[in-house]
Order: structure tokens, then C-alpha cells, then sequence
């Protein structure tokens, strides 16, 4: 028997099958040299986990070699204190907070070696891949921003606009490693991440793992950082941790070296940045007001002021996120437990809100289908299952 959730750590690497003989007993005679296994109903199929096409695995490495080994060097941190050269980034919020403007202004930072929010950054070649913004507004944005910051030169940055461009990003991958394999980026923004999850679900370990294993293959190809736009789930963000925000499976939140998030605050227009990163000591959160058309520091302002924090506002926010996933239709509660799921809460906490929504009458029980839906005047009773 495959173990399902063994292999999905290795997804999409190739696999190949591999046997493996029964254990010799003591009247099994011992070859002198090994000979292929014929296939037996005693042994066992394993599902063994192949490199990437022409790429070898690396060397087994004896700790005392490895710790005296001065040659190694950490990469070049791109962001100082939040990104190194060779890894992975996402930057993640709800909709429509300003992620492209962000990271435009990420790239522009970088290329021209100016600050980044609060960050000094390296001086680099930036490739910007751009699959949902129309190419003139693109434009329209760079000249903004360029003027806004008093920049002109954007020589180092290369935008690639694949609006409209359907494809999956396993093949979309080898096109973006043949054109740029005689250049050397920094860093390569992936805007916005959902634009590349055709034939994948956001939702499951194996799809998302796939595409991270994609996108790793992007960052060894090209020893280029790579940073890409998430989204939040839908609901109230704030009752969350920060890492645990964004939509869809947490192979999202582990998956990537360093991760960036905005939440929105309590002040109108402004956003509490949290990061976690794998590799750096831990960033004090703080807080940016969109002032068009970039974000600014906001010192006198507390991150830990999120929209919807406290108070019965924020409870009722959160039962109504709950409830908004029986507006496409009846769900079973097994099914709606799975929805609540995928969205970031427990078992334990849905069947709290669950309970909530039933005693608020808000929730209806049909028991002839079993299903439950949105509760209106006149409408079903609500019924414990």
C-alpha cells in the first residue's frame, strides 16, 4: 500500500518504482553479487522519489566536513534582514491592498538600490512577470512610481507581461529558463500567484506542493530569488496568525524562506506588515498607510490594532465568514466542516461557530437532505446533527 501522505511531500518529482525483496531468512542462501529481484507477490512496490532530470543529488556531507568547511558563505541578503539571493518569498494580504504597487516598488527599489519600506536593499537586476495587469497600466505605474520617487533609471528592470497568456507553469517554467539563461536577476516576481495554478488546486498538499516544487526549480535554474502575490482567505484575518492567513493549503506558509504579510488596521487606509523568515532573526512588525502611490511608515501607530480584533464586531465578523460558506449551496456537515477547513479552522473551532450559528438561529438544518443552509423567515428549522 502507497502511503498517500509520504508521497505527496515529493510531489511533482517523478517517481520511479523501485523493489524491494523479501528479508532473506536463515535458509535463504546469500549471493555473491546481486541479482535483479523477480517480481514476487512477498515483496513490496516503493514509490522511490527521482531527481530532477539531469540533476544529480548532492553529496552526503560528514558534519565535522561540513563545519570546517570555510568556503561556504550564506547568499547575498537582496532586502537586508528579509531576503537572501536563491530563495523564496511570498507577499500575502486581502484584496485589492496594494500588493502589484508593493511590489513594483520592491523591484524599483532593488534595481536602483534605494530603500525598500524600511529595509536598505542590494543593488540588482529585477525580472518582473506580470500575469494580470494590462501592459499599459503597467507603464502607467513604473512612471508613478518613478516620479513619485524621484527615479529615472530602469535599465536593470525587465518586465514580462503574460496577461491573457494561459498556461500551466511547468511549461511556462522551461520558457522563462530559455530566455533568461544568459542573464543574472536578483530577484523574479511572480504577480499574482493564482494566474499559474491551472490544473491545480490551491486547496490540496499535492497541488500546491507541485507548484512550489516548480518554483524551486526556477530559483536552482537561475540562483535567482523568487517572490510572488497571495491572497487571504476570505473572513476576518486578524483572529489568525499571520502565517497562517493566506488561502488555500499550508504548504504555502512552509514552503517559503521568507514571508510577508499586510493585514489591514484599524486606521482607515493603513496595514500592520508582519514577516516570518527562516533563515534571518525575527523583523518587530509595524505599520504602512497607502499614500498613493506607495506605502509609508506609520511609527505612531501599534501593529497589534488589527481591523476587527476585539469586541463582539470581531465575533460576529467570524460567525458570518462560517456561515458565507453555505451561500453556494447546501452543504452536509462533514462537507461544511471541510470547507471551514481549507479556510483555516479547526474541527474544534467550526463546531463552536457551528454551534453559535444554530443558537443565533442562523443556521438551518433540512433533515430530509441532511444539509444545511442559510437560515431565512419562514425558512427550515435549525436542528442539531
Amino acid at each position: 500500500m502507497v502511503n498517500k501522505g509520504w508521497g505527496s511531500l515529493w510531489s511533482p518529482a517523478p517517481f520511479l518504482l523501485e523493489f524491494m525483496p523479501p528479508e532473506p531468512t536463515s535458509s535463504t542462501p546469500k549471493p555473491d553479487h546481486q541479482i535483479p529481484a523477480p517480481a514476487s507477490s512477498s515483496g513490496v512496490l516503493c514509490l522511490k522519489p527521482a531527481p530532477w532530470p539531469g540533476k544529480p543529488l548532492p553529496q552526503i556531507d560528514p558534519g565535522d566536513v561540513l563545519l570546517a568547511d570555510q568556503t561556504l558563505a550564506a547568499p547575498c541578503e537582496i532586502v537586508s534582514g528579509l531576503l537572501h539571493a536563491g530563495t523564496k518569498a511570498v507577499l500575502a494580504s486581502c484584496s485589492k491592498a496594494g500588493k502589484t504597487w508593493l511590489l513594483l516598488d520592491l523591484a524599483i527599489s532593488i534595481t536602483t538600490g534605494t530603500p525598500f519600506l524600511k529595509w536598505a536593499t542590494t543593488a540588482g537586476r529585477v525580472l518582473f512577470i506580470n500575469f494580470e495587469i494590462h501592459r499599459a497600466f503597467i507603464q502607467q505605474r513604473l512612471r508613478t512610481l518613478t516620479t513619485g520617487k524621484g527615479l529615472v533609471d530602469l535599465s536593470h528592470l525587465s518586465v514580462w507581461t503574460l496577461r491573457g497568456q494561459a498556461a500551466d507553469f511547468d511549461t511556462l517554467l522551461d520558457e522563462i529558463t530559455a530566455r533568461i539563461q544568459n542573464e543574472r536577476y536578483s530577484l523574479i516576481i511572480l504577480d499574482p500567484l493564482y494566474k499559474l495554478m491551472i490544473g491545480r488546486s490551491e486547496n490540496t498538499a499535492d497541488g500546491v506542493n507541485s507548484l512550489c516544487q516548480s518554483i524551486e526549480r526556477l530559483v536552482a535554474e537561475t540562483g535567482a530569488a523568487v517572490m510572488y502575490a497571495h491572497h487571504y482567505t476570505k473572513g476576518n484575518a486578524s483572529k489568525k496568525k499571520a502565517m497562517d492567513r493566506m488561502s488555500g493549503s499550508g504548504v504555502f506558509a512552509r514552503d517559503a524562506d521568507t514571508i510577508i504579510t499586510l493585514t489591514e488596521h484599524q486606521e482607515e487606509g493603513c496595514y500592520a506588515v508582519e514577516t516570518a523568515l527562516r533563515n534571518l532573526p525575527p523583523q518587530p512588525s509595524f505599520v504602512v498607510q497607502w499614500t498613493y502611490p506607495v506605502m509609508v511608515e506609520r511609527p505612531d501607530l501599534d501593529p497589534a490594532d488589527l481591523k476587527g480584533v476585539s469586541g463582539d464586531h470581531a465575533q460576529n465578523d467570524d460567525l458570518e465568514f462560517v456561515l458565507g460558506l453555505l451561500d453556494d449551496g447546501p452543504l452536509t456537515t462533514a462537507d461544511w466542516q471541510k470547507a471551514a477547513e481549507v479556510e483555516g479552522y479547526s474541527r474544534a473551532t467550526f463546531f463552536r461557530k457551528k454551534q453559535g450559528l444554530e443558537t443565533g438561529n442562523r443556521a438551518a438544518f433540512d433533515p430530509e437532505t441532511r444539509t444545511w443552509t442559510r437560515a431565512t423567515s419562514g425558512g427550515l428549522t435549525s436542528l442539531t446533527v
